[in-house]
């Protein structure tokens, strides 16, 4: 997983393959959402549900590093 800041939003790919997430958190609200995908809503193989998982734990790492989550 490659885990970058860009602006607001923390952005998840996977080297190798077609697949990002991008993080954001607005302001007042404690959690991060999916403001960004390559990866399409709908798409439910096992590599696609495995990826969307460790993006998010990842995204989660990072923010917290940042302060944006406790």
């Amino acid at each position: 997983m490659r885990v970058e800041v860009e602006d607001d939003e923390i952005v998840v790919t996977k080297p190798g393959t077609p697949y990002m997430l991008a993080y954001a958190k607005p302001r007042r609200n404690p959690l991060l959402f999916v403001k960004r995908s390559w990866v399409a809503a709908d798409a439910a193989s096992p590599a696609i549900s495995q990826f969307r998982a460790q993006a998010f734990q990842a995204a989660l790492e990072k923010a917290r590093d940042l302060g944006w989550i406790v």
